[in-house]
């Protein structure tokens, strides 16, 4: 099973503070029931109060959950689980105690009454993207969103809620893949105030264990956390005039020979309904996760997006090779037709037409490999000659003053034609574009 395609994984090597600060200058003490984190450099709050700093798992939790990171600045509150300092002028704990406040009784009670409905207007919003702050749920949500089919509910959780694209339906969703892991790795203040910016590692592995890592970038400003890289344009260079994905189709600029794709997490095969007659040269099934992609089997993943080429099948080839001998013999009958290569060279030395009535007759076809080019996109597959053809035609030849009537051999070849296989099944020869078809190069009288 092939592992981990990115080595940017997030774990023990990682010491995240997630943008605690000294405490203000008013109060002071190394204990306060504020925000502890582990050694991940994620926050949780404890709702009880400890002489003694706590670590992750070994406190009750009393209360409703708080939300977990900054709002509009950097969390107020002790940090017992890292010493990295990430966000930029934020230092990490370990700074002066501070003095605790004796607080009366009734004010006590007050603020306790405050805190249990503030506590619960934040259990009300906390499971809304936009109410939510920590930056690894906004990750979570947006990939549990995508994984479940939830087009809507994914770009929820980014700065594009309304984006749309040929591929952003649910027809083209293939589910077969799981969450293996988020978590923060970085976190830091933005040069702009008020906005902390957070980097999210998350991993995902399709049905036959292929793995692939992404970094998401979770902007945190105005009580808003949401994903900034989540919908990346790919380009993509497909072999047709349409790119198949999972078997949604969208046309391709035939002038450039180019799209731009937006896809969420996933499994993506292209071109799953290729008729019988191509098949593609390599895997043609991949999953994605941001802006990279890793073919299903493979350990590696990129930012181009891996669309296979496509090469003739065995019943492709007999195919191409049935319209190639029907081309050849319309050609045969009308050789003045563009792209017939059936004609006489020009001879300084000698004047050749064909007699009376006389028809050019194939004595054996060319034999022609059909090859895919890239830089020959939207063509079709180009005809190669690997053995030529013959034909042959009653002549009169003028020669010194001479004329004779004789029969003359010509060479067919089918370099400069084209096969079009279409997605129905059939084919096509035509000439491509700004190619001449030779004929007749050299002419041998074999009577």
């Amino acid at each position: 099973m092939p592992g981990p395609a990115s080595s940017d994984r997030w774990g023990e090597e990682y010491e995240i503070d997630l943008g605690a600060v000294d405490a203000p200058e008013d109060t002071a003490d190394g204990a306060h029931d504020g925000a502890s984190q582990d050694a991940h450099g994620r926050l949780f709050h404890r709702g009880s109060r400890s002489d003694s700093p706590s670590r992750p798992g070994n406190s009750a939790f009393a209360g409703p959950e708080v939300l977990e990171g900054p709002l509009d600045g950097p969390f107020d509150g002790a940090s017992s689980g890292s010493s990295a300092d990430t966000a930029a002028g934020a230092p990490g704990p370990g700074g002066q105690a501070r003095l605790r406040l004796r607080i009366p009784n009734a004010a006590m009670a007050f603020a306790a009454i405050v805190f249990a409905l503030a506590a619960g207007a934040i259990t009300v919003v906390k499971w809304s993207p936009i109410g939510a702050l920590n930056a690894e749920k906004v990750v979570t949500g947006f990939l549990e969103a995508a994984q479940a089919g939830d087009i809507d509910g994914a770009l929820a959780f980014t700065d594009q809620p309304n984006a749309t694209g040929d591929f952003l339906v649910p027809e083209a969703l293939d589910t077969r893949w799981s969450i293996v892991e988020v978590g923060q790795v970085e976190y830091a203040a933005s040069a702009r105030e008020g906005r902390y910016t957070s980097q999210v590692y998350a991993e995902i592995e399709a049905f036959d264990g292929t793995r692939i890592g992404f970094r998401y970038l979770v902007g945190i400003e105005h009580g808003k956390a949401l994903i900034e890289n989540a919908l990346a344009a790919s380009e993509a260079y497909p072999a047709f005039d349409h790119i198949d994905i999972n078997g949604v189709s969208a046309p391709v600029d035939e002038a450039l020979g180019i799209t731009n794709i937006v896809l969420l997490p996933g499994v993506y095969e292209f071109y799953p309904d290729l008729p019988s007659t191509m098949e593609l040269e390599s895997p043609a099934v991949a999953l994605a996760l941001g802006s990279r992609f890793v073919l299903l089997g493979d350990d590696h993943a990129d930012e181009w997006m891996p669309i296979a080429w496509p090469t003739v099948s065995a019943e492709g080839e007999a195919l191409i090779d049935a319209a190639l001998r029907d081309y050849l013999n319309v050609c045969a009958a009308d050789p003045e037709v563009a792209g017939c290569p059936f004609g006489f060279p020009e001879d300084p030395d000698r004047d050749v037409t064909a007699a009376p009535g006389a028809r050019w007759e194939i004595i054996a076809y060319p034999k022609a490999e059909a090859e895919w080019r890239g830089f020959e996109l939207l063509q079709g597959f180009v005809l190669v000659t690997s053995a030529p053809g013959e034909a042959r035609i009653t002549a009169v030849v003028t020669e010194g003053g001479e004329t004779r009537e004789t029969v003359v051999s010509c060479p067919i070849w089918a370099d400069g034609l084209w096969a079009d296989l279409d997605f129905a099944g059939g084919a096509v020869i035509a000439r491509a574009d700004g190619t001449t078809i030779e004929r007749c190069g050299s002419l041998v009288e074999v009577d």
